[in-house]
Formats: structure tokens, C-alpha cells, sequence
């Protein structure tokens, strides 16, 4: 796979290029790309890479370079083709050649639960419909995160979001696609789902059907 030079790097993007960044999740969350995808470079790496980029989207990467060998094997391995290279230097050569960044306002569990109490925003949960249906906070909407950028655009992007997730890095990568396709206004629940139970918001809990009660009721 390609090593870029910065240069080419920032002309590629300019032709419409996605940039897809694999560093931890906090470091993407501190500043990054305007308009890359944080999908951090973990076991779940290639399922998440083959869920949120399209097969005719040419992807540049932006990554920690002691990874570059490792995450060009893995991509060979899942026959994905639409990768053009590495940025050369990594975020770094991008951050000091005084290019504009983004980030990402994130917030913990704690906060959350003093922000759900007092501020107006449209609450986001972006588990599977499964876990959702289980459990989920008060007044959240699932939207699974495969889906999220296909369904945003029915959506407002100058209201206040919130987003949340099973893991930081899901609820992360759900905040750079909110960012991406221009919802500005999001902050990032920075706490695994359970964590996130525990802080006491208001839950929605599904009812298990007592069994006894059914027969009963069916005589």
C-alpha cells in the first residue's frame, strides 16, 4: 500500500477522497481531519470498515505508523481494493502544516446525566436493534450505526444531538459521521453503555412476560 506525501494527500481529499482515521479513539476526538471517519484499528477494525465506507469510495488513512504493516495486511486479507495509502508522517505532518482541524466534544457519563435533566437535544442510541429493544435511555432514538449517515439526512443539522453507544470507540465513530455530513451541534457520550446505565438516567426497560400470569390469563 501507498505511503502519500502530505501534498498529494490534501489533493486527493480536495477530489473527494474519504479520509478514514485508525488511531485510538481519544486521540481522533482531540483533533483529526475535517471530514474523516474515526474507525480506530482494533479487532473489530475490517467489519466496521466494510460497514461504514462503500466499495467505489476511494479511502486514504490516516494512522499511527507502527500500524501501517499491520493494517495494510488486514486489508489485503479482507480483499478490500478501494484503499489508496497511508498519509506520510501521519496526523502530525497534516497538524503542522497549520491545516485547519476538527474535533469532537465529548462527554462523560456523569455529565450526560446533568445534561439529559436540563438541556433540549434529540437523543441518539446507535446499538443494534436488538439491544436496543431491551434497554435504552428515555426519549433515545435508534438509529444503528451502518445506518446512521443514510438516515441523518432526514434529519435537521442545525438541532442538538446527542449521541451514545455500546463502547466509547462505537459512540466516537458515530460522532465523526455526524460531523462528516455536516451535523455540527453533537456531543459525544464518552462511556460504555453499561456505565452509562449505572449514572441513573431514566431507562426504558422492556417487561419480561410473566409466564404464569399468560397461562392464567388464557383460561
Amino acid at each position: 500500500m501507498n505511503v502519500i506525501e502530505y501534498n498529494q494527500f490534501k489533493e486527493l481529499i480536495a477530489q473527494g477522497h474519504l479520509v478514514v482515521d485508525t488511531r485510538k479513539s481519544d486521540f481522533f476526538g482531540e483533533s483529526y481531519i475535517k471530514g474523516s471517519v474515526s474507525i480506530p484499528f482494533d479487532e473489530n477494525f475490517i467489519d466496521a470498515y466494510d460497514e461504514l465506507t462503500e466499495p467505489d469510495q476511494k479511502i486514504l488513512l490516516v494512522t499511527e505508523e507502527a500500524e501501517n504493516t499491520a493494517i495494510a495486511k488486514a486489508i489485503k486479507a479482507a480483499g478490500i481494493e478501494n484503499t489508496e495509502g497511508f498519509l506520510a508522517g501521519g496526523f502530525d505532518a497534516w497538524k503542522n502544516a497549520d491545516n485547519k482541524v476538527d474535533m469532537l466534544i465529548t462527554i462523560d457519563a456523569e455529565e450526560f446525566k446533568i445534561d439529559y435533566q436540563f438541556d433540549e437535544f434529540f437523543l441518539i442510541d446507535v446499538r443494534s436493534k436488538e439491544e436496543f429493544a431491551k434497554d435504552h435511555a428515555e426519549d433515545a432514538e435508534n438509529i444503528a450505526l451502518n445506518d446512521l449517515e443514510q438516515i441523518l439526512i432526514e434529519f435537521e443539522a442545525g438541532d442538538s444531538y446527542y449521541v451514545y453507544a455500546n463502547t466509547i470507540t462505537e459512540a466516537v465513530t458515530a460522532g465523526s459521521v455526524f460531523k462528516k455530513i455536516g451535523f455540527h451541534r453533537v456531543r459525544v457520550v464518552a462511556a460504555d453503555y453499561e456505565t452509562i446505565k449505572k449514572s441513573g438516567i431514566p431507562l426504558f426497560v422492556k417487561k419480561k412476560k410473566d409466564n404464569a400470569a399468560s397461562k392464567f390469563s388464557d383460561n
